[in-house]
């Protein structure tokens, strides 16, 4: 007996792993979500190779306090924006910021022409500073808004690629860095990236003119719902995102997980720093090594995230999506341990760093699709800026404090074995948790 064709396969089968299970009504809203993080991640991968080299040029030894400077500038950073965030609604929200960042890019190319070392020195330390502070604040504005358009079961569905947006515009920007970093002065390099802001933001604007599509069948019986979130502030005080981190242990998981992300991420990095110092002479050379591993990093992230993300979250559930990095890490470390070689080190900076963005972002975002609206905007940008910079601050002085006591970097990767085995226990039970709150 003929049977007949299973359509839902066969089209599934042919416009691949990209768009299946994209709903015909979720198409506009994920195409200008795309589009939108690929113009962010661009535009942060055009400066992040003049970051690596800056802090290189410092002296390593800087770096710590580098960090340190810049979880303190998160600090000062977070009323403000927490008190933007209480009175202005979703759509301005997303103004204010972007046109911030252009308008800070555009000042630092007006001081880098005036003819002053003094000037340029202190606005390459801050340019350092700024370029953290951007990255962070940047990225999780964007996937607080993700978190308050899509649900629970949509963000499974369809973060992993709107990820890949991100994936390739950070290909785009380290390729176009690579090309241009002997051919453009460090000045004119900074003003690519306030235009692909600007440009991102048409994108968002796109993406809230159509995000009525994405509203819960439910809720969208109720007349003009999702306008009302989107024209409306979250309103509260400056400090109840981080009262509600303290009050919540869902969100204290969040935060312990995310840290632990962060203080793994920063003793790789400042060993790539130490171990490049001394492989790599040339300042030139060194920025288009970094931009080089940016892209290898990028076009796996870019296959992970079209090819393994999505099935994962979907099939196998959130709690193996977050425990992904914690394994990646641990094998590192073991083997960056056994073999502290400038090549071993690439191999496992490229790994975990594809690791993070091409399944971890997707995944650790759907954690906030089952918090409250308050929770997305003001816990999260706590989260996603002082947690993280808290992890990179008190990361490098343990880093600096073991190295002044003469540990070397091999006994620093075998301490850092057992403790990656604990965060992928923390991994497990925060993925745990989430489905149950996905459930109720």
């Amino acid at each position: 007996m003929n049977r007949p064709p299973d359509t839902t396969r066969e089209h599934d089968a042919l416009i691949g792993r990209w768009w299946t299970r994209v709903e015909a009504h979720e198409i506009k809203c994920v195409v200008w979500a795309f589009a939108w993080f690929f113009f962010i991640l661009l535009s942060y991968f055009t400066i992040r190779p003049i970051r690596e080299t800056m802090g290189i040029e410092g002296g390593t030894e800087k770096l710590p306090h580098l960090f340190l400077i810049t979880f303190l500038a998160m600090l000062l950073a977070l009323p403000v924006y927490s008190g933007v965030v209480a009175r202005l609604p979703r759509r301005w929200l997303v103004r204010v910021v972007y046109h911030f960042f252009a308008g800070c890019l555009l000042l630092f190319w007006s001081l880098l022409q005036v003819e002053s070392d003094v000037v340029h020195i202190w606005t390459a330390r801050i340019i350092f500073i700024w370029i953290n502070v951007f990255a962070l604040f940047a990225t999780s504005v964007f996937w607080s808004v993700l978190a308050d358009l899509f649900r629970s079961n949509q963000a499974k569905r369809l973060f992993g690629l709107i990820a890949a947006g991100g994936t390739l515009g950070a290909i785009t920007g380290s390729f176009l860095t690579s090309l241009l970093a002997t051919r453009l002065s460090t000045d004119s390099l900074l003003l690519i990236p306030a235009v692909l802001l600007e440009l991102g933001l048409a994108c968002a604007w796109r993406l809230e003119l159509n995000s009525h599509q994405l509203v819960d069948p439910e809720e969208a019986k109720t007349p003009g719902m999702n306008h009302s979130r989107s024209a409306s502030s979250t309103g509260g005080g400056l400090w109840t995102g981080i009262t509600q981190v303290l009050s919540s242990g869902y969100l204290a998981s969040i935060c312990l997980f995310l840290f632990l992300i962060q203080a793994f991420a920063t003793q790789l990095y400042l060993q790539q720093a130490d171990i490049v110092n001394l492989a790599i002479e040339s300042r030139e050379a060194r920025t288009a090594f970094f931009a080089k591993i940016d892209l290898g990093t990028q076009l796996m992230t870019l296959l992970l995230q079209t090819t393994v993300a999505g099935t994962i979250l979907r099939r196998l559930g959130i709690s193996v999506a977050l425990s992904v990095l914690p394994l990646i890490y641990l094998c590192g470390f073991a083997a960056l341990a056994s073999v502290p070689t400038l090549s071993v080190l690439m191999v496992i900076m490229i790994c975990t760093r594809a690791g993070a963005y091409g399944i971890t972002v997707p995944s650790r975002e759907v954690l906030f699709t089952v918090v409250s609206r308050e929770q997305k905007y003001k816990s999260k940008s706590f989260i996603d800026t002082v947690v993280l910079r808290g992890g990179d601050a008190l990361s490098s002085q343990l880093f600096g404090a073991l190295q002044k006591f003469g540990a070397s970097l091999t006994a620093m990767n075998w301490y850092a074995v057992p403790l990656t085995a604990v965060w992928l226990v923390i991994a497990w039970r925060l993925g745990r948790s989430q489905e149950r709150r996905a459930k109720q």
